[in-house]
């Protein structure tokens, strides 16, 4: 069991960012911890609030402390990490919209939420959001029920810029666009650089809207291995630029869904340099950006454009509120096809939803919410991976995040997570399987959970219901017949 959170804010902040770090495999058994002093003069904190930190994962059995030495991770049994998985042999038509609408139909609202990516709603600021609706309404009186007209509004523009200013991205309130989401905002930029048949690089595995949008739109999906750890990998994308010639890259190189990964700075720079010098266009999915780091965010693919090149989309769908549909597009030098596309599909905002969040960001209710967001999710995250630890089969293997609130789980090989969603969804559960995140509906023992809720027992019962399931298909699968 945990040892008791102390009241200090700094020091549950630290104790949950120590955590994800050594529970993501960056740092091994018998590594050394950065001692008491130095974690001190990093965070800028106390002594004592660094030592009470380092006594807390001490306690969880996290790490262990040697007299005059310091603390060293200790060995645990965490489940193995998930390795990444092939590519494609080349372009393949993508057809798992039949899979999704056979999951999706079904679905319902009071289901457990282990499946969808948002947010526990409990989580999002209620109070901070009806305060801005008011004083915009105010603000705008009749003109708040009007049409919010392409690019939308300069204020929210100038708010999110100057945020994105923050991590070095060099676009102003001129080169945005509201749009409708984050997934109306990577349907822009598509429809801006291909045309039906193309050929998009992807991640493997990819994000099932992704997939969603290639298949209406007609174009084909070249998959790309991504490590769970690190994100895209660079080698086998410049071999299918090389092959194939895809028309555009498709990522999210922060906080990647469903794997988690984040790619390091430089390796950002270099695929920002690689898809430059072959003159394609990366499209580039951040919507989970602002949950990473504790202060000053990374940067993200868009800080090392230097060209235009980059097609930035973002929201504020899995941080704020899902249900506003706030989202931007920063497309470079594509901004005239991207404008000219959101005039001709459904191109009219909503004022009030625009103003009240340009009132979210300015106030500072949103960076004080996303600090809390973020100490919830590492606890979120903590408690699935110790329930999965104890209830999945052997053979199990997950990939913790470093940031961001979705565990992507490979199940024994033998276990179908198509028909590990169809029995939690009778037991009144919602899981998304591995098929919906691959463009030929591949990934079958895999399992995406989203950890963004309140670890209750409930909700951790769930986990383990769901683990029993996993135990039951594994052990039928090896006495069928056929297996023998």
């Amino acid at each position: 069991m945990s040892a008791p959170y102390h009241s200090s804010p700094h020091y549950r902040r630290i104790a949950d960012m120590l955590r994800l770090t050594i529970t993501s495999g960056a740092l091994r058994a018998g590594d050394r911890m950065i001692s008491a002093r130095k974690l001190a003069e990093r965070e800028r904190v106390s002594l004592p609030t660094a030592l009470e930190a380092l006594r807390c994962l001490e306690a969880e059995g996290l790490i262990v402390a040697r007299p005059r030495s310091g603390y060293y991770i200790r060995q645990t049994s965490l489940p193995p990490r998930v390795e990444p998985a092939r590519s494609s042999p080349g372009p393949v038509p993508v057809t798992m919209s039949a899979v999704a609408r056979s999951l999706f139909s079904s679905a319902e609202a009071r289901l457990i939420p282990l499946g969808a990516a948002l947010p526990d709603p409990a989580w999002l600021p209620g109070d901070a959001l009806q305060r801005a609706l008011h004083s915009a309404g105010r603000r705008l009186d009749a003109h708040g029920q009007s049409y919010s007209l392409p690019p939308g509004r300069r204020d929210l523009r100038s708010k999110i810029a100057a945020r994105s200013a923050q991590w070095g991205a060099r676009f102003s309130a001129d080169d945005l666009i509201i749009t409708a989401g984050a997934t109306q905002a990577l349907r822009l930029a598509l429809r801006a650089v291909c045309q039906p048949g193309d050929v998009v690089a992807i991640e493997q595995p990819a994000y099932f809207g992704t997939l969603l949008l290639l298949e209406d739109l007609g174009l084909k999906a070249l998959a790309v291995p991504t490590d769970p750890a690190e994100g895209l990998l660079l080698e086998p994308l410049a071999d299918a630029i090389r092959c194939h010639r895809p028309a555009a890259v498709l990522a999210s190189p922060t906080v990647q869904n469903p794997l988690g990964a984040s790619m390091p700075v430089a390796r950002k720079q270099e695929l920002v340099s690689l898809l430059e010098e072959a003159g394609i266009p990366l499209i580039e999915d951040d919507v989970y950006g602002d949950l990473v780091g504790e202060g000053q965010r990374p940067p993200a693919c868009k800080a090392f454009d230097q060209s235009g090149n980059v097609i930035y989309c973002s929201s504020l769908s899995k941080t704020l509120a899902p249900g506003w549909r706030i989202g931007w597009i920063a497309a470079g030098r594509y901004s005239p096809q991207v404008l000219q596309a959101r005039m001709a599909g459904d191109w009219a905002g909503a004022p009030l939803l625009e103003a009240a969040t340009s009132d979210v960001l300015a106030s500072g209710d949103y960076d004080r919410h996303l600090r809390r967001l973020k100490r919830r999710i590492a606890e979120g995250v903590r408690a699935v991976v110790a329930q999965v630890k104890a209830s999945f089969p052997p053979g199990t293997h997950v990939n913790v995040p470093a940031a961001g609130f979705l565990l992507w789980v490979e199940l024994p090989p033998q276990v179908n997570a198509l028909e590990v969603h169809r029995r939690a969804l009778a037991l009144g559960i919602g899981v998304s399987p591995g098929p919906l995140f691959s463009p030929a509906a591949e990934l079958t023992h895999f399992l995406r959970l989203n950890c963004a809720n309140e670890p209750t027992p409930r909700l951790l019962n769930a986990v383990e219901q769901i683990g029993a399931l996993c135990h039951e298909l594994a052990v039928f699968t090896q006495d069928s017949p056929a297996t023998r």
